[in-house]
């Protein structure tokens, strides 16, 4: 049974007076069985400031303890593995095989952060005994809040990337769950409560909030025992959580993903040689109906002969292809509405047809140097596209697109020489630049960036996907002349861990 209450510090609580809310299957846009409870405040402060009370204990866990609980997070996902897929297809009408796809990046997500425990150099100790003998390492910095993310209800939400690198790093969370999707993030929640007990860890680690106001969401980021918060959705929602931490009396990192049109730039040359590029070109603006993060929102292409059909031949390909709704009514209905204002845009054509949501906008570069607010996300499964004349142009439309998760640029081999100053514009831009493919799909490595500048998220140096994002909950701490008995483990004289260390300039595992 889905627990239909909230997991304040590792207990779960029901409240009669609670204001109530449901998720709807959006195929059938009808509610579904359950009335989930929204969080109050009492339960909100509660929830981080037990979280508070056992940071210092839990952050001092050893990292064979940490790898233990992961561990068992996974094994308890797959014992639940049945219900919650169940439940994540009724709340976002997912193909089953969309389903198990997410599900076993969920899992491998988590592996990869057992396996840089197991390493336990991405604390980064540095000793220098030259001089002032200065000794420094990373640390965890505290209650950590995650939001999750309404078009990716397990990667990017209660057991997703942003709640286990923290819990790697040695923070408390506190998840505040997506409404669309309040049945699969409380039966994860259900997950991780029970590695929990397993490990015997303090149940204070982890709470689950719900809620659909975004009254709960100010609250929690508001909390003066908060320490930082990882968000995935739209920009209005993180630069207003943003706003709201750095208005604290304490300001804190709000590390939040607000999404990206991904501009792909096609030059002449492969606009006319490359076959496939229509149908590459229509599977990456609709894949998961267009509810991707890095869905390629503008393509710029070259065509000084006017003599390319590009745009046709997408609109051909879109349909062939069957989409599901959207995940929630209310992200569809806004995407149709964006999708008629457009209408509106005197030189832009709208090209959509009767047998899917899928749109296409044909534009100039010159209208659109004009109307430069059309570089702004519509989520959904459309993309805008820009006729160009030249490789000029082309660079005259980068320098107006703000920061962005990614850029593409798709050429011949013979014309990549002249091609350097568009990459290196486009490259400041940029979180991750291609130069073949698409920018859908995120390899979940400790070398990928899935973070831009902004506004495409709020702090374009760090990370939320692969191994590295578990440094936005680190801070170094620096001990100079410290006795050896006060010292961290890591830090060490005879390097109990056996990890390695830069000691004086030179990485090794050896003792000092």
């Amino acid at each position: 049974m889905i627990k239909v209450g909230n997991l304040v510090g590792g207990i779960w609580q029901t409240n009669p007076k609670a204001k109530t809310f449901q998720t709807a299957n959006p195929k059938t846009k009808k509610s579904i069985l359950y009335q989930f409870e929204e969080a109050n405040k009492d339960q909100i402060d509660q929830a981080v400031k037990k979280a508070s009370s056992v940071f210092e204990s839990f952050s001092e866990t050893s990292f064979s303890k940490r790898i233990e609980f992961l561990q068992e997070i996974q094994k308890q996902l797959n014992q639940k593995k049945g219900e919650i897929l169940n439940i994540y297809q009724l709340e976002s009408a997912f193909s089953g095989a969309r389903a198990e796809g997410e599900f076993q990046r969920t899992l491998g997500q988590i592996q990869e952060f057992i396996e840089l425990l197991n390493l336990g150099s991405f604390i980064n100790p540095i000793i220098n005994t030259n001089g002032p003998d200065l000794r420094k390492m990373l640390f965890p910095i505290g209650p950590i809040a995650v939001f999750g993310a309404s078009n990716f209800p397990l990667a990017f939400s209660t057991a997703g990337g942003d709640t286990i690198s923290a819990f790697a790093a040695g923070c408390p969370v506190i998840v505040k769950a997506h409404p669309f999707h309040a049945g699969t993030s409380a039966l994860v929640a259900e997950a991780i409560l029970n590695a929990i007990e397993y490990c015997s860890l303090p149940l204070e680690i982890f709470s689950h909030l719900g809620g659909i106001s975004y009254n709960v969401g100010s609250e929690l980021v508001n909390h003066l025992a908060l320490k930082g918060v990882g968000f995935t959705g739209s920009f209005v929602g993180g630069k207003a959580l943003y706003d709201l931490a750095q208005k604290r009396e304490e300001p804190i990192p709000v590390f939040a993903e607000m999404g990206s049109v991904n501009p792909i730039f096609v030059t002449e040359t492969r606009l006319e040689n490359d076959k496939n590029l229509s149908d590459t070109l229509a599977q990456s603006i609709v894949l998961g109906t267009g509810q991707f993060c890095t869905n390629p929102g503008i393509i710029i292409f070259c065509d000084s002969k006017d003599k390319s059909d590009i745009v046709k031949q997408v609109n051909q390909k879109f349909k062939q292809i069957e989409l599901p709704p959207m995940v929630h009514l209310n992200i569809e209905s806004n995407y149709l509405k964006k999708i008629e204002d457009l209408k509106n845009i005197k030189g832009l054509k709208i090209y959509k047809q009767s047998e899917n949501i899928a749109a296409l906008g044909l534009i100039s570069a010159s209208v659109l140097l004009e109307n430069k607010e059309l570089v702004d996300e519509v989520f959904g499964p459309f993309s805008l596209f820009v006729k160009c004349s030249s490789i000029e142009q082309m660079s005259e439309l980068a320098k107006i697109i703000p920061g962005q998760l990614t850029g593409t640029v798709l050429s011949d081999k013979n014309e990549q020489v002249g091609l350097k100053k568009l990459v290196n514009q486009i490259k400041n831009k940029v979180g991750r630049l291609l130069f073949e493919g698409v920018p859908t799909g995120v390899a979940v490595t400790k070398a990928m960036q899935h973070g831009g500048p902004y506004p495409a998220s709020t702090d374009g140096r760090f990370t939320s996907v692969g191994t590295d994002s578990i440094y936005r909950w680190l801070r170094p701490i620096v001990f100079q002349d410290c006795p050896n008995v006060l010292l961290p483990s890591a830090l060490k004289d005879k390097n109990p861990l056996a990890i390695e260390r830069s000691v004086n300039g030179q990485m090794t595992k050896k003792a000092i």
